[in-house]
């Protein structure tokens, strides 16, 4: 009984006491506000990521499009060379190792969207099925561009990842060649 009032006194002297309140207040606050500070930077470089790879990919698909690639022979790895180039200059990435370039030709619109698939299936990320067929002149082309980005906040991956623990930056172009000789 003795131990019960003892407890209750310290209970109530524990509630009314103003000391280290602010830490307290602080402690409570400080997880969620770590958790948006975070998911906000993480949310901020993958959509910077994103428009990044949209700018690479409409610059280096011009020289397919207008058969300068055709023209020069100019291979898979170059282009993909020429892409990283203009996603590189402004941020520091992986190309090597995280970024993906699939390029195919079809002789209609309808044909290209039909065998267009998406390459991540059940949160995995497929590049089998990905080709280097930059068409003839007048061809329809499409352009896609993939970059692995590994999410850097783990608590965010659940949020931000589509394949695994990355998430995959797209970028695609739909374009008809010109027609170049």
């Amino acid at each position: 009984m003795a131990l019960r009032k003892i407890l209750k006194r310290a209970l109530r002297r524990f509630g009314r006491s103003q000391r280290g309140a602010a830490t307290v207040e602080f402690g409570l606050v400080l997880l969620p506000f770590f958790f948006l500070t975070f998911g906000l930077a993480e949310i901020s470089m993958v959509g910077f990521a994103q428009a990044s790879l949209d700018y690479a990919v409409s610059e280096t698909s011009r020289q397919i499009r207008t058969g300068q690639a055709q023209t020069s022979g100019v291979s898979q790895a170059e282009i993909k060379a020429r892409l990283c180039s203009n996603f590189t200059s402004f941020m520091l990435i992986s190309c090597d190792t995280e970024l993906y370039l699939d390029v195919d030709s079809f002789t209609s619109f309808v044909d290209a969207g039909n065998a267009i698939t998406n390459p991540i299936q059940n949160g995995n990320f497929d590049t089998s099925g990905f080709n280097y067929t930059p068409g003839a002149p007048s061809d329809i082309v499409v352009v896609r561009a993939f970059y692995r980005w590994e999410v850097m906040t783990p608590m965010m991956q659940s949020f931000v990842a589509n394949a695994g623990s990355d998430r995959i930056v797209v970028s695609t172009m739909m374009f008809r060649n010109e027609p170049y000789s």
